[in-house]
């Protein structure tokens, strides 16, 4: 599935789309540009919010896309986030013809845009499940390993991914597989899995139990899964897979498969039964469905959000004092048993295991060895089944009570119903269930759709209560994963728990879920807590402006606009349209966070009034932090208010794209110094400037792109040649530069060259221009998601590295990434690859946003203790310095400007 599911066919072709959720007007224009120019299209605006798309502006439209803000909205996660995301609405109406092919195709964009979870949300995930993030640190266990995992579609299965990839495994190396179930959320967990760069698709229970009824759908998940275990094959990675009862059954591990997975971890009794039945396994297995997490905690867990779920689907029904039937009495049943009975109801069981039955009645209820004798005897309002196997017969349904609501917990329990001729006689009961007739002009209403009712249309277990199943299962992996060989084939369900233990897993759960607190002592915050942010102002609402208020606002701030230029200043906000100095003194005297992002020209003189308001404000500050001539003042400011706190962005020394870069380097070629560095930033500013963006004439092509690109090779250089890169001479390096009297130098290729502390010499190479992107060589990549073609229109900048480190050659292509033959990444998506003896050895694509990274990791650096260090200003120095050194060689009579090259 390389689609979000919400966004199939529509039934009525001439039917208006409604989306809604976190999308900007941006995105929405972006989309509708990009549809437009790909079918040869105009698309032209109708007021502020609404586009047009057809043939020309005074064509009947094919399709007409309007939106509005809407007012903050419930959350869509199963917790909150402050403030609320904003969201828009957004109405996509197809015209005639072509018009409901394109609407569609316009739908499927937005929705990808709109579906996935955002960064808030994806963070909110992330602290709901703090034991998952304790336990998914890097671990050299995982790689060399690609992930099959096999489970419902819910929150916590999203933060048990997330683990695994902080885990090690990356993205690309993880195929998910839905089980069918109708959870609440499963588009949006779709096409978040799809954004991060994992596939994606179903492998239904149904097929699995009924595979001669499935053919065609199991033909061609089958043809994916064999797909990417043979892929992982061949890039010499081992599989694991995490099952939720389904795919070792149909053999992947059996002695005869033609195609064999390496490990697994299976997490279902039924998935237990099923390789059973299946026969000889050729590869080690946890029973993780028998670990001691999820017999002592999961459970507990479900039979609480199977009781939830069912008081919430039919509220209007009294519980209290009324008969209920349990189908079962094993893990799940003897968990609802007490539950009910402590709400009042009065419980029968039924079991055909009698030490089951007899613990039943031993523990009070009332019991029966059958459902005939217990429907003969009782009239239960309420019949729920938790058996997973069939537990009313067509003959049981003549006993049922009129009215009788019935609640599957387990997917076969009434397939009487669900499975036989009497399906196609149900009425549907939209968001409640089926109702079936049954003889003697009675009737039983099925809760659900015959399967887990807990999870029809529901996420009801919490995150926090299958945190600590989940991290069991990541300790049990990473324990598997290190080494596989130490089990022997089969099933193992001792390994599992001991890895748990050994990892102190229990204990970490008792300390944080169940032991008291002192009652006097404050709260220690969780490693990596977040101070509070309150109240925060962004001074200039350009591009950068924009972003820092959208990140400030997912920190929870609210947020006050400060710009005299009225650079479309949105309505929510508290916006001023003057001087910082002007601003009213009750507003200044709250702000907690200061982020500078106008021109650089006013950098220093918009920290002077800000210090002067408040000598101990908290200040981020977009790069450059000042002009070259006022870098004495800038440090001369900051040292007469010793009380205030500065930070100078810098995306990329916060980038997890650079690190992992690195990274490789050091694993594919260790030991290997690396001799030669190219960093080429290159992006066309002439929109921007034809717009009225700001134009730096100080520095030239050096006042964009340079620092991020000093800031990348900062961290992919060893400290002491970083230190000797800027100790040397600017006016003794290479330089190419392109001269133009308006910009001054738009375009820019310095080369120096190093002797490292180990006698080897690293030649650098840096290239930015701002006339235009500029690619340098790279590979094609296998076509598969999360790789596409017509994703926008051409990128307009480019930011590649290139590093030589013994035999191979190691490429950074960061966000936006369009690679050869058209293939294109979603935003703040990178790839990493490395190419040895014209082979290609790694071939990698990272989610990461190193905007939103660093200015988080800036809020926390000004808000928590100790403060931060001053800016480290030696890389605006040098900039200065070459800057001088450019001045001092431009011809008298600058020529125009001519295209970069890298």
């Amino acid at each position: 599935m390389e689609v979000p599911i919400s966004t199939a066919a529509l039934t009525d072709p001439g039917a208006w789309i409604v989306l809604r959720g976190p999308a900007t007007p941006e995105s929405v224009r972006e989309a509708a540009q990009a549809l437009a120019e790909r079918h040869g299209l105009v698309c032209h605006p109708r007021g502020d919010s609404a586009l047009a798309l057809g043939a020309s502006p005074a064509a009947v439209p094919l399709v007409t896309v309007r939106w509005q803000a809407l007012a903050p909205q419930p959350p869509r996660t199963l917790g909150f986030q402050l403030p609320p995301p904003a969201a828009l609405d957004i109405l996509i109406d197809p015209g005639p013809g072509e018009g409901a092919h394109l609407a569609r195709e316009l739908h499927q964009r937005l929705a990808e845009v709109v579906l996935p979870y955002t960064a808030a949300e994806l963070d909110g995930i992330r602290a709901s499940m703090p034991l998952v993030d304790r336990y998914s640190t890097g671990h050299p266990a995982f790689q060399e390993w690609a992930l099959l995992f096999r489970d419902h579609y819910l929150e916590h299965s999203v933060g048990f991914l997330l683990g695994m990839e902080r885990a090690g495994i990356p993205a690309q190396w993880i195929f998910a597989l839905d089980k069918g179930d109708r959870t609440f959320n499963r588009d949006r967990v779709h096409a978040t899995f799809l954004a991060r760069g994992y596939r994606s698709d179903v492998l239904d229970n149904g097929a699995v139990n009924d595979p001669d009824a499935h053919t065609a759908e199991l033909e061609r998940v089958t043809a994916a899964v064999d797909a990417f275990i043979d892929q992982a094959h061949t890039a010499g990675r081992r599989v694991l897979v995490v099952d939720d009862g389904g795919l070792l059954a149909r053999g992947y591990g059996a002695t005869a498969a033609p195609r064999r997975v390496d490990a697994a971890l299976e997490l279902t009794v039924s998935g237990i039964k099923r390789i059973t039945a299946a026969g000889p396994l050729a590869i080690p297995v946890l029973n993780l469905a028998r670990s001691q997490v999820k017999t002592h905690l999961g459970y507990l867990e479900i039979a609480d959000s199977c009781l939830r779920r069912l008081r919430a689907i039919v509220p209007d029904r009294k519980f209290i004092g009324r008969h209920v039937l349990i189908l079962g009495h094993g893990t799940l049943g003897s968990r609802l048993a007490p539950a009910l009975r402590t709400l009042g109801c009065r419980v029968s069981v039924v079991d055909t295991d009698l030490l089951a039955l007899i613990g039943a009645a031993e523990a009070g209820y009332t019991t029966h060895r059958t459902a005939r004798q217990a429907l003969t005897a009782e009239a239960p309002f309420l019949v729920i089944g938790t058996t997973g196997e069939i537990a009313l017969t067509e003959d049981d349904l003549a006993l049922l009570p009129d009215g009788v609501l019935l609640a599957p917990f387990a997917t076969r329990d009434f397939s009487a119903l669900t499975e036989g001729p009497r399906r196609q006689d149900a009425t549907e009961i939209p968001g409640i269930g089926l109702r079936f007739p049954l003889p003697g002009r009675r009737t039983a209403t099925l809760l659900g759709n015959g399967r887990s009712m807990n999870l029809f249309e529901a996420d009801s277990i919490p995150n926090q209560g299958y945190d600590a199943y989940r991290a069991g299962t990541l300790i049990a992996a990473t324990a598997l994963c290190a080494d596989p060989a130490a089990l022997p084939p089969g099933l193992h369900a001792a390994p599992a728990n001991e890895a748990i233990t050994a990892a102190g897993l229990l204990d970490a759960y008792y300390d944080l879920y169940i032991a008291p607190q002192p009652a006097r002592l404050p709260a220690v915050p969780l490693q990596g807590r977040r101070p509070a942010l309150s109240r925060a102002a962004v001074v200039g609402y350009g591009v950068a402006g924009r972003l820092h208020a959208q990140f400030l606002t997912e920190l929870g701030a609210t947020m006050a606009i400060i710009d005299p230029k009225h650079q479309d200043l949105p309505a929510s906000p508290h916006t001023f349209r003057h001087e910082v100095g002007e601003l009213p003194a009750a507003m200044a005297a709250g702000i907690d966070l200061w982020s500078i992002c106008c021109p650089t020209a006013d950098h220093l003189p918009v920290l002077r009034t800000i210090l002067a308001r408040n000598p101990a404000a908290r200040v981020l500050l977009e790069k450059p932090a000042c002009q070259g001539h006022e870098i004495d003042a800038f440090t001369d400011l900051l040292a007469h208010h010793p009380g205030a706190r500065v930070i100078v962005n810098d995306q990329y020394r916060h980038s997890t794209a650079v690190r992992a870069f690195t990274d490789l380097v050091t694993h594919l070629e260790p030991g290997a110094p690396i001799d030669r560095i190219q960093v080429v930033f290159t992006k066309d500013r002439g929109p921007d400037s034809a717009a009225g963006r700001f134009v730096d004439r100080t520095y030239g092509v050096l006042g964009y792109e340079w620092l991020h690109m000093l800031a990348v090779l900062r961290e992919i250089l060893p400290p002491h040649d970083w230190d000797a890169y800027l100790a040397t001479d600017p006016a003794a390096a290479d330089t190419d530069p392109t001269w133009d009297a308006r910009l001054f130098v738009p375009a820019l290729t310095e080369r120096t060259t190093l002797h490292s502390e180990q006698g080897s010499t690293i030649r650098l190479a840096l290239t930015s221009s701002i006339l235009g992107p500029c690619p340098a060589d790279d590979t094609t990549p296998e076509p598969r998601p999360p790789w596409r073609q017509g994703l926008r229109t051409a990128d307009d900048r480019y930011r590649h590295v290139t590093a030589h480190a013994g035999v191979t050659r190691f490429t950074l292509h960061l966000d936006p990434v369009t690679a050869p033959g058209g293939w294109q990444l979603e935003r703040n998506h990178h790839r990493i690859t490395a190419v040895r003896d014209g082979q290609v050895v790694h071939d990698e694509v990272l989610h990461d946003s190193p905007l939103r990274t660093s200015v988080h990791h800036a809020v926390t650096a000004l808000l928590a203790d100790p403060p931060p260090p001053a800016p480290d200003l030696a890389p605006l120095r040098r900039i200065a310095a070459l800057a001088e050194v450019l001045r001092s060689r431009a011809p008298q009579h600058l020529p125009a400007p001519r295209p970069a090259t890298a």
